[in-house]
C-alpha cells in the first residue's frame, strides 16, 4: 500500500493532550489543584495564533531565552529536552510528527508491505544538508545504523532493535526491513532521535557535539558559545518553499528564573521557553505579550537506583511511593501548573495510560509496615541528587525530602550541575534522583529507553521480565485497543514495583513578544513547528 500522509498513526489519545491546541470554540479550563492560588483557573490559551496575522514576513533573527544549554547536541546520543529544542531546527528525519499525523519530511513518500514488515521510502531530490551535499539513500542507511551501533551509546538504541535491515536501493530509494511489524515504527522515525545526519561530517569530525553541523534542518548552525549562547542561520537550500521565514535564531541561556523574566518583559528577547511557574501569572497579565500553552510535556519522577540496596527491594520502593503526597509536590514545586500523577508515567488522558489511580493519599502507617517487613523498621539514611540550577526540581527534592522523613528515610539533598548529575546517573552512582522525562509521542519510545533492560535511560537499570514481555508485544500489535490494553497493564507494573514514583505532568507555557506570529505549537511534543515563526516588523 502506497501512502503520503497517514493521520493519527500515532494511535496515542492525543485529541485531549491537544485540547489546548486544535480547533476553535472556547479552550478548556484547568485548576490548580488545592493550593489557594487562582492562577490556572483561568483558560488555557490556545496552542494557535488567535487572531489573524496576515501574510508572514520574511526575514529578522528571533531571540529565544532558555533555562540550560544542552551538554550532548548529537541527535542520536541527546536526552536533554534543550537539546531537542534546539536540534529540531537544525536536524531532520525521513518523516515528521504534528499533531499526531504523520506527515512527509525527508523522505516524500513511503509505501509499506502487506505484512507490515519492510518499509519503503523515496526521498526529495532538493533535500541538501548544511554541507551543500544532498542527502541521499547512503545517509540515511549510515543514520540507522549509526543509532544501532552499540560504540554510539544511543539512549534510545533498544527502540530500533527490530530494524533487521536498512538498505540503499538507489540514491533517492531506501528499503528498511522489520524483524516483525511495528506499530510504532513511523513515530520512531518522526522523532529528532532518528535525525538523518551527513555521514561524511560524522566522518571527518569524529561526532556531532560542539559546534558540529550535520543535519538538513531549516537552520544551520553558526556559531555556539557552550553555557551562553547558540546563533542558528537559515538553511536556503531547504526543501520547503519559503519556509523558514526568519533569517536566524539566537539561542540564550539563563537559569535565574528572575533574570528570565525580566528579559522578556524588557523585550531584551523575543520568545521566552518555559518561564517558572511563579511568574506565569504575572506574565499573563502583561499585555505587551502574547502566551500559549497550558498542557504539559515534562513528567516529574522521583528516581531510585534499583541497582543497590535497600532500593533493590520492592517494599521499600512501594513504602517510598505510598508516603508521598504528590498534590503537594505539584503545588509547592511548580505553584499547582500541572496534574498529579497517581499511576504510571502516562498523564490519564494519553493512549494507553491507566485511568484510575494506584495511589490516592498519602499512607504513611503502611508505609511504615512496608519498611519493616523489608527489614528497616527505624528506616535508613539516603542521599538525593537533584540538578542545583532547575528550581523547581530542587523545590520537588525538598518537599520529597520532608514527606520521606514521616517514614523514617534520613534524606540528605545533594545539589550538582547538569554534567555531573548526567555522569553520575550514567554510572549508577545515586541513591535517589529527582528529574523529570519529556513524554514521547509513542509510549514505545519512553518506555524502551527508560524501562527496559538496557535502555540507555534506565539508569541503576531497573528489570521486570513480565513489564518488558508487555512493551515488547506492544511494540507489534497492530489493534489499537489491544495495544492500550497492554500498555496499561504495563503501567501498573511501573506503578507497583517499578524503579520511580511518579510525581507529576508539568503545565508548559511558552511567552512570545505581541510582534511573534505563526505559533503553532504541539504538546506531543515537537518544535519543529519554530521554522513557521515570523516576525511582524
Amino acid at each position: 500500500m502506497r501512502t503520503r500522509l497517514l493521520t493519527r498513526v500515532l494511535a496515542v489519545g492525543v485529541v485531549a493532550a491537544l485540547a489546548a491546541g486544535c480547533g476553535g470554540g472556547e479552550p478548556p479550563s484547568t485548576t490548580n489543584g488545592e493550593n489557594g492560588n487562582d492562577g490556572l483557573t483561568s483558560n488555557v490559551r490556545l496552542e494557535d495564533e488567535t487572531q489573524p496575522s496576515g501574510e508572514p514576513k520574511a526575514g529578522g533573527r528571533l531571540s529565544i531565552m532558555i533555562r540550560l544549554d544542552a551538554d550532548e547536541l548529537d541527535p542520536h546520543k541527546m536526552s536533554e529536552t534543550s537539546a531537542f529544542v534546539i536540534n529540531e531546527q537544525i536536524y531532520e528525519s525521513l518523516v515528521q510528527s504534528y499533531r499526531g499525523e504523520i506527515q512527509p519530511a525527508i523522505a516524500e513518500s513511503w509505501e509499506q508491505s502487506e505484512d507490515g514488515t519492510q518499509l519503503t521510502f523515496t526521498l526529495r531530490d532538493n533535500a541538501f544538508f548544511h554541507s551543500g551535499r544532498p542527502v541521499t539513500a547512503a545517509d540515511v542507511k549510515y543514520s540507522i545504523e549509526r543509532i544501532q551501533d552499540p560504540a554510539t551509546r544511543a539512549p534510545r538504541a533498544r527502540s530500533y532493535e527490530g530494524i533487521t535491515s536498512v538498505t540503499a536501493v538507489d540514491d533517492r530509494t531506501v528499503q528498511m526491513t522489520l524483524a516483525q511489524p511495528n506499530a510504532a515504527i513511523l513515530t520512531l522515525l518522526s522523532t529528532a532521535a532518528s535525525s538523518i545526519v551527513d555521514r561524511t561530517v560524522v566522518e571527518a569530525e569524529g561526532g556531532l557535539n560542539g559546534s558540529v553541523d550535520g543535519g538538513s534542518g531549516p537552520f544551520k548552525l553558526a556559531s555556539r558559545v557552550t553555557g551562553q549562547a547558540i546563533r542558528l542561520d537559515k538553511h536556503d537550500k531547504y526543501w520547503q518553499p519559503g519556509v523558514p521565514y526568519l533569517d536566524g535564531m539566537d539561542f540564550s541561556f539563563n537559569p535565574d528564573d528572575n533574570a528570565r523574566a525580566a528579559a522578556i518583559r524588557s523585550g531584551t528577547v523575543d520568545f521566552l521557553w518555559r518561564p517558572a511557574p511563579e511568574f506565569i501569572d504575572a506574565l499573563k497579565r502583561d499585555e505587551a505579550l502574547k502566551w500559549y500553552g497550558g498542557s504539559g510535556s515534562l513528567s516529574l519522577h522521583l528516581r531510585l537506583n534499583t541497582s543497590k540496596a535497600p532500593y533493590d527491594n520492592v517494599k521499600v520502593r512501594q513504602a517510598i511511593y505510598l508516603a508521598l503526597d504528590r498534590q503537594e509536590i505539584l503545588n509547592v514545586a511548580n505553584s499547582g501548573f500541572g496534574t498529579p500523577l497517581n499511576a504510571g508515567y502516562l498523564p490519564p488522558d494519553r493512549f494507553g495510560a491507566l485511568t484510575e489511580p494506584v495511589y490516592g493519599e498519602p499512607d504513611i502507617e503502611k508505609a511504615k509496615e512496608l519498611l519493616a517487613e523489608a527489614g528497616y523498621p527505624d528506616g535508613f539514611d539516603a542521599t538525593l541528587m537533584v540538578i542545583s540550577t532547575s528550581a523547581f526540581q530542587v523545590r520537588s527534592a525538598e518537599v520529597e525530602q520532608q514527606q520521606l522523613a514521616k517514614i523514617g528515610i534520613n534524606v540528605t539533598l545533594e545539589s550538582v550541575e547538569a554534567t555531573i548529575a548526567t555522569s553520575r546517573t550514567n554510572s549508577a552512582d545515586f541513591d535517589m534522583y529527582q528529574s523529570g522525562f519529556g513524554l514521547t509521542y509513542d509510549p514505545d519510545e519512553r518506555f524502551t529507553a527508560s524501562f527496559l533492560d538496557g535502555g540507555g535511560l534506565n539508569y541503576g537499570n531497573w528489570s521486570d521480565p513480565e513489564y518488558e514481555k508487555l512493551v515488547v508485544q506492544a511494540r507489534s500489535e497492530l489493534d489499537r485497543d489491544k495495544r492500550a490494553a497492554l500498555y496499561q497493564q504495563a503501567e501498573k507494573i511501573l506503578a507497583e514495583r517499578g524503579p520511580v514514583a511518579m510525581t507529576f505532568l508539568n503545565a508548559d507555557f511558552d511567552v512570545v513578544q505581541k510582534d511573534v506570529m505563526g505559533y503553532r505549537g504541539d504538546p506531543t511534543p515537537t518544535y519543529r513547528f519554530y521554522k513557521n515563526l515570523w516576525l511582524d516588523r
